[in-house]
């Protein structure tokens, strides 16, 4: 086999979402999301009404799952995310306020990951070990930053689609990885001024169907990356479940958690040639 997976499993599947909320319109938009009444709806379905609706979805399926979760969104919609922390799935950093890492100085990015592990201890007494950087943006010190403050894992590249790892001077960060194919935001986010041609669930589900298929005889890692405010639409989660229902009844399919997977990729050691060290090229 390519990459050895547990149990005799021929690859892994991760579903996670990420809990944007209105973080990322703050940021990008602070003063449109000033006064914007609608644009900050259109992302508040995301906790008010999404993140129950997937709950329950996973629950019925008895799916593990990891939700990325700004600072923000704990701040602003405590219940929702609460609701998810009460289901026992894991909760890992996603920023503050969804801030690019690219345009960030070190200090700047050391004060975000303090605030926001800080957010997470004060309101749901939780240390989170897993990362992804809003927009999948690294650079290229972020690793060790990662490292220093005891994160396990990262799960913002697109390196391999097996674990890999980042070398940091404070040791080794395991890399859960990720692809743009994978991210519900290119097939079904509203964009004004672009064509607005929404890809149908049935089209996309179709799509990463075929990708699961061809993940799996590569023994890959299929990382499934959802925002509840645009997968959380009623019919976008029953084609979710279409595939679902497809993967679970497909024999040799390990369902697990980011942290799961970084854990077991860092126990076992596996595709250690391909390791990135911080600051220096692959």
């Amino acid at each position: 086999m390519r990459y050895r997976w547990p149990d005799g499993y021929k690859c892994a599947v991760v579903l996670t979402f990420d809990v944007d909320a209105e973080s990322a319109h703050f940021f990008r938009n602070p003063e449109d999301a000033a006064t914007a009444l609608d644009g900050l709806e259109e992302r508040r379905f995301g906790p008010r009404t999404a993140v129950p609706r997937i709950l329950r979805l996973l629950d019925k399926h008895q799916m593990p799952a990891t939700f990325y979760v700004p600072g923000f969104t704990v701040e602003h919609h405590m219940n929702s995310v609460q609701l998810i922390k009460d289901a026992g799935f894991e909760l890992a950093c996603h920023g503050n306020v969804h801030e690019a890492i690219h345009g960030l100085d070190e200090e700047n990015e050391r004060r975000i990951l303090t605030e926001q592990l800080d957010i997470f201890e004060k309101h749901l007494d939780i240390r989170p070990q897993g990362y992804r950087s809003p927009s999948w943006n690294i650079n290229n010190r972020t690793p060790a930053l990662l490292k220093e403050f005891g994160f396990v894992y990262d799960s913002s590249l697109m390196g391999d689609d097996i674990p890999y790892f980042l070398d940091t001077p404070q040791g080794r960060l395991a890399e859960v990885p990720v692809q743009w194919m994978l991210d519900d935001a290119p097939f079904y986010r509203h964009v004004y001024g672009a064509t607005n041609a929404f890809a149908e669930p049935d089209r996309v589900i179709r799509l990463w169907t075929q990708e699961f298929e061809g993940m799996r005889r590569e023994n890959g890692c299929f990382v499934l990356c959802m925002h509840p405010w645009i997968s959380g639409r009623a019919g976008r989660l029953e084609g979710l479940e279409q595939l679902i229902n497809h993967m679970q009844r497909t024999q040799g399919v390990w369902f697990a958690t980011a942290m799961q997977v970084a854990e077991w990729a860092l126990e076992t050691g596996q595709n250690a040639e391909r390791v990135v060290k911080s600051g220096a090229e692959a």
